[in-house]
């Protein structure tokens, strides 16, 4: 009976190479809110540099050029772009580009550079299309809901780590996404 036993009993748990929480997994913006911060915090088995990715809900974006036509500045030329993050921050253990080689920023959207932000439209001249991606993050930057820079995953000891990231006052409301990476060689 003990051999039984043994035998089906389930095997012993591995340990989890990443572990991850959110001080608060629920924000209430009501009236008065004046924006927040979250902490997520977190452990790790073994050596390795972890990557917070944190997104708002996707949406379209129209970025328009203006241009001075007779006196008057009129709206010109303009790019829709889809699947564009309504909030977007990343924090990293260590800068971006030591972090991992470009395909890999690229697969997991590490990064302004890396995101996936496709034209809408059919008819863009592509040498067009840069100068409105960079005028959308300066807007998104500028209305506090694209970080400016990469934040700071500190270690506390070899395992333990935190990051703080802040919502303004004027993040839309929605489910964000949260990815802790976890990477390695």
């Amino acid at each position: 009976l003990l051999l039984l036993g043994l035998a089906a009993a389930p095997p012993p748990a591995a340990a989890l190479a990443l572990v991850a929480d959110l001080s608060s997994h629920l924000i209430a913006i009501t009236t008065g809110f004046t924006g927040t911060s979250v902490v997520l915090f977190g452990a790790i088995e073994g050596p390795g540099e972890v990557v917070i990715i944190v997104r708002g809900p996707s949406t379209e974006v129209a970025v328009r050029r203006k241009a001075r036509i007779a006196g008057l500045w009129i709206n010109r030329d303009r790019i829709t772009f889809g699947n564009v993050p309504s909030f977007y921050a990343v924090a990293s253990s260590k800068p971006l580009d030591a972090i991992g080689p470009p395909e890999l920023l690229d697969l997991h959207e590490v990064g302004y550079d890396h995101l996936k932000l496709a034209t809408l439209e059919t008819d863009v001249d592509p040498a067009d299309v840069p100068f409105f991606r960079r005028a959308l993050i300066r807007e998104k930057e500028r209305q506090g809901l694209f970080a400016p820079d990469v934040g700071k995953v500190s270690f506390l000891g070899s395992r333990l780590f935190r990051a703080t990231f802040g919502f303004p006052a004027n993040v839309p409301t929605g489910n964000y996404l949260v990815e802790v990476l976890l990477v390695r060689d």
